[in-house]
């Protein structure tokens, strides 16, 4: 790091009020070098450097003052994901029951009561969730969610091939904002595993996203 440099990060935490007095000082001591007589060949030839190392140091301390008055920066908001990209969800068809798998981004949620499946358009109620975290919700209150990756399976008596019709609903915590309910359709044959929804697709923002009641 150059003097200059090491001078203005030294210096830049300075109070204000001593910086703009040490400031004029130099200032006076600077004009003092330029009138007083010169006593020797010495002082003639050091006179001028001196000067210039005095304008250069006033000029640091000028920067300096300005760097410690400039406000910092106001903080980046978060990036908006798409409710896909929030909850990455896959489906499978095994003996007797569906599973759909969900990832949950950290700052995200999903509320265990609002989930509903569907089987060639028949619901399907023997719907099985796993236990989820207390919260309190500024948009429902006091509800159960899940922020870690979870499943939710549905008994079936089907055995060939389904369309599978699932809906969900989630929060955004780190952008301050609820997703409406989303409805994924899954067409699924006996057997399948990891099967992405065919309807996934990009949605404006201005449309997916709703503010939160309070944050």
């Amino acid at each position: 790091m150059s003097p200059a440099n090491n001078f203005v990060t030294q210096t830049k935490y300075l109070n204000l009020g001593s910086a703009k007095a040490l400031f004029a000082d130099l200032l006076t001591l600077n004009r003092s070098m330029t009138v007083r007589p010169r006593i020797s060949a010495l002082s003639h030839r050091a006179a001028p450097r001196l000067v210039a190392s005095l304008s250069v140091l006033t000029s640091v301390f000028a920067l300096s003052v300005a760097v410690a008055a400039t406000p910092p920066a106001a903080p980046t908001a978060p990036a908006l994901l798409s409710v896909d990209a929030a909850f990455p969800v896959v489906a499978a068809f095994e003996s007797g029951k569906f599973v759909v798998k969900f990832d949950v981004l950290p700052g995200h949620y999903l509320y265990k009561d609002r989930f509903e499946v569907q089987a060639n358009g028949q619901a399907l109620t023997k719907i099985s969730l796993p236990s989820g975290k207390i919260k309190t919700d500024p948009t429902f209150g006091r509800v159960e969610v899940y922020e870690q990756p979870m499943s939710v399976s549905a008994a079936t008596t089907l055995t060939d091939k389904a369309e599978l019709t699932l809906v969900f609903q989630g929060c955004s915590e780190v952008a301050g904002v609820c997703y409406p309910p989303t409805k994924r359709t899954f067409t699924l044959t006996a057997g399948a595993r990891d099967v992405r929804a065919k309807d996934v697709s990009a949605v404006s923002f201005k449309n997916q996203f709703k503010p939160m009641v309070s944050q």
